[in-house]
């Protein structure tokens, strides 16, 4: 995932990165515990790395257009990308 800031905005996928570590933590203080505790952690992290990947995608979609088209959607996907990423704090 480390293609994500340089195709897109260094703040949003430092953001879900500073998330991604925590939801870790989470899920291994909870693996040490009862499985139920795991749970909560396994499933936010997996939508962090689906935020990641989306945004992954978006860059790599973008550099096309700009290379292929010469269009480029940037400050599109830079907009959606900060609005959502607060949202991943959402449980």
């Amino acid at each position: 995932m480390r293609i994500l800031p340089f195709l897109l905005s260094y703040a949003p996928a430092a953001f879900a990165g500073l998330m991604y570590l925590f939801v870790r933590q989470k899920y291994f203080v909870g693996y040490m515990g009862e499985r139920t505790q795991s749970t909560p952690g396994y499933i936010f992290g997996k939508r962090i790395i689906f935020f990641l990947f989306l945004m992954s995608v978006a860059g790599v979609f973008n550099y096309y257009l700009g290379v292929l088209f010469g269009s480029d959607f940037q400050m599109h996907i830079k907009t959606v990308t900060n609005t959502i990423s607060p949202l991943l704090l959402i449980p």
